[in-house]
């Protein structure tokens, strides 16, 4: 009888140590995507933040804090944009980086980087999501569009992939159908 009790108390010790807390949340840790990271063109459909695709951004990432570094060259400087997000949902405001417009002459860049996006950002998964309001007024109507950017680390840790979407927020603009665009897809790869 004795000697049951001891291997069926060893057998429920054993059980209780595997679904201890520390197991689960090792088996449920969140990636780091921190690491300098070059865009390979040939796997991604956009370059579009940066003008010389040959510089890394960087990625400094400590829960909650996911801080981005993008270089980019403006008159034959490098300039760095910083981008910060918290993955506790709490939001953010940073430089803009898409825009919707009706006005086909918009393109000063200069006037688009003084603009702002107010976001929040997630854990989706093993993915960080980003999503951003994005308001268009067009004669008569006001409308919202959300951008939603995707970071996710391949398994073996040396790919990053961002994925960006504007979508039309169907709430503020029920009569209003434009086309869809495809998603910005950018992959890099630790350097």
């Amino acid at each position: 009888m004795k000697r049951r009790f001891s291997i069926g108390f060893v057998v429920l010790l054993t059980i209780a140590a595997f679904s201890s807390p520390s197991a689960n949340s090792q088996s449920k840790r969140k990636p780091d995507l921190s690491g300098t990271w070059l865009l390979d063109q040939k796997k991604s459909n956009d370059s579009g933040l940066t003008t010389r695709p040959d510089l890394p951004i960087k990625v400094s990432h400590h829960e909650p804090e996911f801080r981005v570094t993008r270089p980019t060259e403006k008159g034959g400087q490098i300039v760095e944009r910083e981008f910060v997000y918290f993955t506790d949902g709490r939001g953010e405001t940073n430089p803009l980086t898409s825009f919707v417009t009706t006005n086909s002459s918009a393109t000063n860049t200069d006037e688009i980087k003084k603009q702002v996006a107010k976001s929040k950002t997630m854990w989706s998964g093993n993915k960080i999501v980003t999503r951003a309001p994005l308001p268009l007024t067009i004669p008569g109507q006001y409308v919202e569009f959300d951008q939603i950017d995707e970071w996710k680390l391949s398994d073996d840790g040396k790919v990053l992939t961002q994925t960006s979407r504007v979508i039309l927020n169907r709430s503020s603009a029920p009569t209003f159908y434009p086309a869809m665009a495809r998603d910005k897809k950018r992959v890099y790869n630790r350097v």
